[in-house]
């Protein structure tokens, strides 16, 4: 069984050893809305001001603000019942490897129940969407590099950098708000 830390250094793609890598921990989550239907959203391991809810809307803040040329590592915590494929915009990712953890009382800090695996082999490689199992973290690598196009790209009015964004592709969860802007500097 290998660590988070060997599966790291032996990813397929050797960025880890040549520059600095931020962390992030991040969520999907189940909420309830206004109306009371069941809705699915993107979070951070930090719990909003006065919410109960790690899960974040599409309008909230940014949280994923990496600047050009970084190297991210995202742990992606599982909070729901549900196998989701999240789809990354702009980046493709390495899957790293998952460990299954206890959801039902996440508290931002995860209590881990088994052990950590290396990617499945249909999972090697980069890759735009990746599966999110239930009670499961999913570790993924990317380094944002923005695209060089022959014209001028304008920022966004709303956030002043780059903004792209990451969601689960299921269209229900997607259009009730389980995707979150990716800000990316210059």
């Amino acid at each position: 069984m290998l660590s988070l830390t060997q599966a790291l250094a032996s990813a397929a793609d050797p960025i880890t050893q040549t520059r600095r890598v931020r962390t992030r921990d991040l969520t999907l989550n189940e909420d309830i809305d206004e109306f009371g239907r069941l809705i699915q959203r993107l979070g951070t391991n930090v719990l909003p001001s006065a919410s109960t809810s790690f899960g974040r809307g599409y309008m909230d803040p940014a949280t994923e603000t990496p600047h050009a040329g970084d190297v991210e590592v995202w742990r992606i915590f599982n909070l729901t019942g549900d196998t989701h494929p999240v789809h990354f915009h702009l980046v493709n990712v390495q899957v790293i490897g998952r460990q299954p953890f206890d959801a039902t009382n996440y508290n931002g800090t995860p209590t881990f129940t088994g052990p950590f695996r290396g990617p499945d082999p249909n999972e090697i490689g980069y890759k735009e969407t990746v599966r999110m199992n239930p009670n499961e973290m999913a570790v993924v690598m990317m380094q944002f590099t923005l695209p060089k196009v022959p014209f001028a790209v304008p920022e966004s009015p709303r956030t002043g950098g780059y903004e792209y964004v990451w969601h689960c592709h299921i269209l229900e969860h997607e259009e009730h708000d389980m995707m979150r802007p990716l800000i990316v500097s210059p």
